[in-house]
């Protein structure tokens, strides 16, 4: 099933014109940042609404890193230096996969890679950066 675009999604629920769109693509093309955060960073959207279109887009579930329990031994699996490098924090498991919170969960180059560092298949829910960066700074302390 193919996936619908970030720029269709926010355009379906009001938030950009295809003219924006339009204007965030031919920056990206600048640029490596994803969409959704190229229409975060041109003042359209807000950090909440990107978070949203992405998790409909992948059909991830968004949490709340400052309310969440991390199960015992979780931070062992994902090095410190790891989630750093990749702006990543663990948040569970499910099955033989570790569950990892990403604020941007499209980028499969980096899920490649974190999966191969960790040795173990990687799934994805969807957390804002800003949220990521302290729950580093607060777990991993």
């Amino acid at each position: 099933m193919t996936r619908k675009l970030i720029g269709q999604i926010l355009r379906e629920q009001g938030k950009v014109t295809q003219e924006q769109v339009l204007k965030a693509l031919e920056r990206q093309e600048l640029t490596d940042k994803a969409l959704g955060r190229i229409f975060f960073d041109m003042g359209l959207v807000s950090n909440d609404d990107v978070l949203r279109a992405w998790s409909q887009q992948i059909d991830a579930e968004i949490v709340d890193l400052a309310t969440i329990s991390i199960p015992s031994g979780l931070l062992d699996e994902l090095p410190r230096e790891v989630a750093e490098e990749y702006h990543v924090f663990p948040v569970g498991r499910q099955g033989d996969a570790l569950v990892i919170a990403m604020s941007d969960p499209l980028d499969d180059e980096d899920l490649a890679r974190i999966s191969a560092l960790c040795n173990r298949p990687i799934q994805t829910v969807i957390g804002s950066a800003l949220a990521i960066t302290q729950a580093i700074k607060r777990h991993y302390a």
